[in-house]
């Protein structure tokens, strides 16, 4: 009876991960996508690497991550990348599960950028003094044990705030800092794919996430795939890829809560844009 009962709790494992491998947005899939990067013609680079060396000519490719929940998710893909010799810049938030010395030493010490992941007009409710002071409290901090070059900002969809508006009234420059992703590249010459809001369709499910050019790439791609597919084509000579640990997920329990959280953020997305339509209200960054 117990031979038998370990026998079928086998088989359902065997399912799980079965099923796993025909998922997207999964750390199995996202190995997939690693692998193709670095069998391709691109050179791997994190942000601090290419605002230090620009101009650079040749194929590139940017790989970027935004911490904005469980920072050991962050560590199983800095894994995988360490393990394919393969860079990449995180950004983490300042807060509860995220901000984990630990976790993060161990992410800094296989080569990776860590970069702060502010969200400090959020945090004041729009005061932009107040969101400066914060910020320079906050990036000190992250600095008492990395050496921050670059900050990227934190886009909560359910807040009217834009937290990158505090470089209104501030230079980078002021914080030690050389880059901003949104403000410091120049997305004309980069195709970007963003998986906010589990696609990486341009448009789709995303408000803050998107970017400012007037020379947009229209090149589209519905899944990790077509992504893998275009980075082993090699006909674009620029690519910034920008992931959320939180959504590739390791096992199915992980994969199905944050399906489920995925689908209540963009249904609430889609009712914010109404109401800013209704409103004349614009969320295009």
């Amino acid at each position: 009876m117990l031979a038998e009962s370990i026998l079928r709790f086998r088989e359902m494992g065997c399912l799980v991960v079965g099923v796993l491998s025909f998922l997207d947005f999964t750390l199995d899939q996202y190995a997939r996508l690693c692998s193709a990067v670095k069998a391709s013609k691109y050179q791997v680079l994190t942000v601090r690497e290419f605002l230090e060396r620009a101009p650079i000519e040749g194929h590139l490719l940017i790989m970027r991550h935004d911490v904005d929940e469980d920072a050991r998710n962050a560590l199983d893909m800095a894994r995988v990348e360490h393990d394919l010799g393969i860079r990449a810049t995180y950004y983490f938030r300042v807060r509860k599960r995220v901000f984990v010395p630990a976790i993060i030493d161990e992410i800094a010490s296989y080569g990776h950028e860590i970069g702060y992941h502010y969200e400090t007009l959020d945090k004041t409710r729009g005061n932009v003094e107040e969101a400066l002071s914060l910020f320079a409290v906050e990036l000190a901090m992250l600095r008492e044990r990395y050496d921050i070059k670059t900050a990227c900002m934190h886009g909560n969809p359910l807040t009217k705030y834009d937290n990158k508006k505090i470089w209104e009234n501030c230079e980078l420059d002021h914080f030690g800092l050389i880059g901003e992703p949104y403000l410091s590249l120049d997305y004309s010459q980069f195709l970007y794919f963003s998986d906010s809001g589990r696609t990486w369709l341009g448009d789709k499910n995303k408000i803050k996430d998107r970017i400012s050019s007037i020379n947009l790439p229209t090149v589209q791609v519905k899944d990790t795939g077509d992504l893998i597919g275009l980075i082993t084509d090699g006909r674009h000579k620029k690519i910034c890829i920008l992931t959320h640990p939180k959504r590739w997920s390791k096992n199915l329990i992980n994969y199905l809560t944050y399906y489920m959280i995925d689908l209540a953020y963009n249904a609430g997305k889609k009712l914010i844009l109404v109401v800013g339509w209704m409103l004349g209200v614009t969320f295009l960054l």
